[in-house]
């Protein structure tokens, strides 16, 4: 009973309830006004009786209670205000039903329930063989932990509905520039977005770079924990979204003119490049935590331990390793913990100086390992 009371409810919730209430009750009022009609005409009848004439009639019964000509009047419109009530109630209840549908198609009710997800904002050729490589890369990560925003046209879109790898994928159409559109995709509890743009109406690369660092925005606004990755095309977006601290910025172009630079002066560069960044050996540059037992140890140390224990090459460390305004919050949070007013003032110096994810490879064997440090490792895929 308890189900079914709760499916009645969810029934009457996706209905437009106030609409039906009103025309019941116009419907009442107009069987309110025969029965008044009749008896200023010395006709006696009762409301239920007058209900009764009314329903048949609008059932298209053709049943006559009288013969007044001002009381058929009214009938005929009693009639003909059935005909467009009912019609009405029958439209509310079958877009209801139609809305209800393709909500659940769309999966927008469970998008807004969603938390610790990756939302993916755009469009590429490869954008299947992206997504796996996100899942691979991220262990025990299911599709359906995924939502993909883009306005692709319908037959890309179902392709990657009935691809059984991707079986579960959450795609939202609409447009990732759109606050109302990230607000459906739940971002405020996002853990992740990456911002691959899109080209679907044949955009130049710089209208494609502003939507990205629109949506970067947009995101950071919402969601100031959320880990943002955008990729752009330009340079002059990449200086725009790294004076915005966006965590993570990809300019292609860069590492394309590196690669070939490079490759005229070294034979082989690019599989060397290939290799770091995973050629499907399961071999690739990672970056790992840094225990807290480390902090205050030199670098030689943890560098001989990854090396003995695990067979791990360590390239260096990332400083600052986290999301800029949780980091930032930390610092302070744990500079009002001190007594020495000369240490909090270092402390908010630094902060005000403070550049979140910066690597620094190869150090010295005496360099002293800090808080908020990550390791730069070369092995398997942890």
């Amino acid at each position: 009973m308890k189900e079914t009371w709760t499916k009645i409810k969810d029934f009457l919730r996706l209905i437009n309830l106030r609409m039906i209430l009103l025309i019941i009750l116009l419907f009442l009022v107009l069987c309110w006004s025969i029965q008044i009609t009749l008896q200023v005409q010395g006709v006696e009848a009762s409301f239920l009786e007058v209900l009764e004439y009314n329903l048949l009639a609008i059932a298209g019964n053709d049943y006559q209670y009288t013969d007044l000509s001002g009381t058929r009047w009214i009938g005929l419109i009693v009639l003909t205000f059935g005909v467009f009530g009912l019609s009405a109630i029958t439209g509310y209840i079958s877009s209801a039903l139609v809305a209800r549908k393709l909500n659940l198609e769309r999966g927008t009710k469970r998008m807004k329930t969603m938390k610790g997800h990756i939302i993916i904002c755009g469009w590429k050729s490869d954008i299947k063989i992206l997504m796996q490589e996100i899942m691979r890369k991220n262990k025990g990560l299911h599709p359906s932990d995924l939502i993909l925003i883009n306005n692709a046209d319908d037959l890309k879109i179902q392709t990657l509905r009935e691809d059984p790898d991707l079986r579960g994928l959450n795609i939202l159409r609409g447009d990732y520039t759109e606050e109302q559109t990230l607000m459906s995709a739940n971002v405020k509890e996002a853990s992740k977005v990456l911002i691959i743009g899109e080209n679907q109406e044949n955009l130049d690369a710089e209208l494609i770079d502003s939507r990205v660092f629109v949506c970067a925005l947009l995101i950071r606004n919402l969601n100031p924990k959320c880990h943002i990755c955008a990729e752009i095309k330009t340079e002059r977006y990449k200086n725009y979204l790294e004076a915005q601290n966006c965590a993570e910025v990809i300019y292609t172009e860069e590492y394309t003119r590196y690669i070939l630079t490079t490759s005229t002066n070294y034979s082989g560069m690019s599989k060397v490049m290939s290799s770091f960044l995973d050629n499907g050996d399961g071999v690739s540059v990672q970056i790992a935590p840094i225990g807290d037992e480390w902090i205050g140890r030199p670098y030689g140390e943890l560098f001989a331990w990854y090396k003995e224990k695990q067979n791990i090459l360590l390239l260096g460390v990332l400083e600052n390793m986290g999301v800029e305004k949780e980091l930032k919050h930390r610092i302070l949070a744990d500079a009002q913990k001190s007594t020495n007013y000369g240490e909090i003032i270092k402390k908010l110096k630094d902060v005000k100086t403070l550049e979140t994810n910066e690597p620094h490879l190869n150090p010295a064997d005496d360099y002293i390992l800090r808080e908020n440090m990550g390791a730069i490792i070369l092995g398997e895929e942890l």
